[in-house]
């Protein structure tokens, strides 16, 4: 089984949360933002709710949809 690996979390965003964690959800968000940051590709105001729908899967499922993005950011 495959789990969301940890992300580097700035001191700002650990003020925030007050157990220290950030939930496997906003980590994928976080991941998925990213992904679509790096292939160039702005999220437009109608992806915001595909991208949260998405980051509500297991990581897998998050890291295929990472996986294309960043593939079809090289084509």
């Amino acid at each position: 089984m495959d789990i969301t690996p940890e992300l580097p979390i700035t001191p700002l965003l650990l003020q925030q949360l007050p157990q220290g964690d950030l939930p496997a959800a906003q980590a994928h968000r976080v991941m998925l933002y990213c992904a679509l940051d790096a292939a160039c590709v702005p999220p437009l105001l109608r992806d915001i709710d595909a991208i949260a729908t998405i980051a509500e899967l297991d990581y897998p499922a998050v890291r295929a949809v990472i996986d294309w993005v960043r593939s079809a950011g090289t084509r």
